[in-house]
């Protein structure tokens, strides 16, 4: 193969056009290489050698040059523009350029927050809507990207039927047989908008972002669906939480002990933690297993049942209300209501193991059961083994009256004035505090934080008290009273 000053010598034996060509696919070829320098040195080369073999001044001469100047000059310029589209496109968080990169609250209940513009975070995939309860931005995991449907298509064709003569070894059969269980188990939930202060996303049904499967909720300001462990209030995982003002950290405890998560002064919730030890780390892998409620004269508790194996048809929900167990008949929507105030709902949200807790004017909870599986645990390194599936609670919080006085874990980001504590540049940002959220009991509201008020079950009795009759008169000469049955 000819060097290209081979080449440019040759041309001088072939017409002047045959000539201008092959310097112009030179030039395109090198700088389709990148080799700029090789493509400027040609217009160079190409000067000497035309003064050497054209007449100078010549017509000819002048049009080589001026052509692969200018064609030189356009790829240039050409290569300039694609450097600064990629680093446009580069600087674009994935999928902001098909979604909006801002977006505001639009409930008419939230003033404080409406129409307040919030920029999405560049890490956003598919944009993000605001939350307006906590007035912050939240990410948007969109449906799974269509170009996997071209892949199946290409797969059945031809070349894959000359393995079939190869496939009786048992390698080639077996890929099969566990690719089909992985696509139930994955299966997308459905969900809607249950608010009918949204007429326009009412009713409506979407699916689950594929990173959310089988956890998410529709946010019927925006009519899109949203993990529900994305949330600002929201408990999950090996216990990772989301603040009041939207940033993500983590609170390990310890296993096998309870902890504060909210305390005020008429609402104190506590959470037994459960976990497993970890010899390569300093501390216990723990999840929340069960919270204890304390509100009024009234007590809930909300518990995942112990399982060594986890089975869907199962439910391994355990709920109590002042101490009774309350029975739930698995099918979603069922209801039970307390008797005596505040009123109190429990209302199965799934046929099993996902229940939501109202309490008039106080809060709302909404608690799931779920498993480690064993993905979680070979890709954390959880451990788990076949005797315990570690079931636990993925918890939401929604609370309608808290002061500017809570503290807890959690409860502490609801105020007005807190500064989180945790170190935001970390990869996993740890909220520190084990004595100082610690509690004896579920029930027990003991924490050094503590403000929860208990109320006295025998002031209310006082009501009730009846009073023996009495008759007053004025005492001797006007002064006192004399009182008799």
């Amino acid at each position: 193969m000819m060097t290209y000053q081979e080449t440019c010598n040759y041309t001088k034996y072939v017409d002047i056009m045959t000539r201008n060509n092959m310097l112009t696919c030179l030039i395109l070829n090198y700088y389709k290489k990148g080799q700029y320098a090789l493509a400027n040195h040609i217009i160079q080369y190409n000067t000497s050698i035309s003064t050497t073999y054209l007449p100078k001044g010549s017509h000819i001469h002048s049009s080589i040059i001026q052509m692969a100047r200018s064609y030189a000059h356009n790829v240039v310029g050409v290569g300039i523009f694609l450097v600064m589209l990629v680093a446009i496109v580069e600087a674009t968080p994935p999928g902001i350029a098909n979604n909006p990169s801002h977006s505001h609250c639009s409930d008419d209940e939230i003033k404080q927050c409406k129409n307040l513009p919030h920029v999405c975070p560049k890490f956003c995939p598919n944009g993000c809507i605001t939350e307006c309860r906590s007035c912050k931005p939240i990410c948007i995991d969109g449906p799974p990207p269509p170009p996997y449907s071209p892949p199946p298509s290409t797969s059945p064709s031809p070349p894959y039927s000359p393995p079939p003569s190869a496939s009786p070894p048992p390698p080639s059969t077996s890929p099969p047989s566990t690719s089909p269980p992985s696509p139930p188990s994955t299966s997308p939930k459905k969900c809607k908008c249950k608010n009918k202060k949204y007429p326009s996303c009412y009713n409506q049904e979407h699916t689950c972002p594929s990173s959310c499967p089988t956890t998410c909720q529709v946010d019927c300001v925006s009519c899109k669906p949203v993990c529900s462990c994305d949330k600002p209030g929201a408990v999950c995982q090996d216990p990772r939480f989301i603040g009041a003002d939207g940033i993500t950290f983590y609170f390990h405890g310890k296993k096998d002990k309870d902890f504060c998560l909210v305390s005020d002064s008429n609402l104190h919730i506590n959470a037994h933690f459960i976990g497993k030890r970890n010899e390569n780390m300093k501390r216990d892998f723990t999840w929340v297993q069960a919270i204890g409620i304390l509100y009024g004269t009234h007590n809930i508790s909300i518990g995942a049942q112990k399982t060594a194996t986890w089975d869907e048809a199962i439910d391994h929900l355990s709920l109590n209300f002042d101490g009774e167990t309350v029975v739930l008949p698995n099918n979603q929507g069922e209801r039970w209501m307390s008797v005596s105030g505040p009123t109190t709902y429990i209302t199965r949200t799934s046929k099993i193991n996902e229940i939501v807790i109202e309490v008039e004017n106080i809060f709302k909870i909404t608690a799931k059961v779920v498993p480690i599986t064993e993905k979680e645990s070979r890709v954390h390194n959880y451990g788990i083994t076949q005797d315990d599936c570690f079931a636990h609670l993925e918890l939401g919080f929604k609370f309608l009256s808290l002061s500017d006085e809570v503290s807890g874990v959690l409860g502490q980001t609801y105020r007005r004035n807190y500064v989180s504590r945790v170190k935001m540049g970390a990869l996993m940002p740890i909220m520190g505090g084990d004595k100082e959220f610690s509690t004896s009991g579920l029930f027990n509201a003991d924490c050094s934080v503590a403000k929860f008020q208990a109320v006295n079950e025998n002031v209310s009795s006082l009501n009730d008290l009846e009073l023996p009759s009495l008759k007053c008169n004025s005492g001797i000469h006007g002064r006192g009273v004399v009182c008799k049955r």
